[in-house]
């Protein structure tokens, strides 16, 4: 039978991520996928992570308990690295147990990258999501990146969207330099394991039309919608 869904890894920084992203972030992977393993990493005695508790309960996630010695605190730089280690051992033992498609880490935190480029060697997708305050090089590390807040001047920002877009054209070119929206839809999929609600809309058509300045949409006599992109 052939193979339809992705298998899926989930790996949260929890002292990292606010909760209040966890929606969007199984929304965006349950588009392409099954998410067989739900790990959420911190050190679960930390006012600091309380609202991840219900979240625990609500997407059935593991909770992965890292003491920190840092509870009591009012910040979460206290024994930081001990949650990146263990996040990072149970990330390299998930690529060598095989069992999964594409691997995801939930973090702004930039000490992620050679984890990210690890599991790219490997031949496996690594996606990340993360907040604004993310640093480039870290985004550049996963094959998909998926900021935690997405709105049109975010999206008119976004250098790494429009070079995806623009591959996915010449990729699906029709030989005018235009690509369906569905064959281009259709491509990230496969090969960044995103879909436009990880950009916030529910269409590619919707994404295209924000980034007017850059690419044009058409329809043609069937009522297909082609995309091209402008000089840049």
């Amino acid at each position: 039978m052939e193979k339809t869904q992705k298998k899926i890894a989930l790996f949260v920084d929890c002292e990292n991520i606010s909760s209040k992203w966890a929606e969007k972030i199984f929304e965006s992977l349950l588009e392409i996928g099954d998410i067989c393993i739900k790990k959420a990493y911190g050190d679960w005695r930390s006012d600091l992570i309380k609202p991840w508790h219900e979240i625990l309960s609500l997407y059935s996630m593991e909770p992965i308990h890292v003491v920190s010695g840092n509870h009591n605190k009012n910040t979460s730089s206290g024994g930081k690295n001990s949650c990146d280690i263990k996040l990072s051992i149970d990330v390299m033992n998930c690529i060598y147990d095989g069992i999964v498609d594409c691997i995801v880490i939930a973090s702004s935190d930039s000490d992620f990258v050679p984890l990210a480029q690890e599991i790219r060697k490997k031949g496996i997708q690594a996606i990340g999501f993360g907040e604004l305050k993310t640093r480039e090089e870290y985004q550049k590390a996963f094959t998909s990146f998926e900021f935690l807040k997405q709105d049109d001047d975010n999206l008119k920002s976004n250098k790494a969207l429009k070079r995806m877009l623009k591959r996915a054209i010449d990729e699906n070119s029709d030989g005018s330099g235009r690509a369906s929206l569905a064959n281009i839809g259709n491509w990230i999929k496969a090969n960044y394991s995103q879909s436009a609600k990880s950009y916030g809309k529910n269409t590619w058509s919707e994404i295209f039309k924000v980034l007017c300045e850059d690419f044009k949409l058409t329809r043609n006599e069937n009522d297909v919608i082609f995309a091209e992109y402008l000089c840049w």
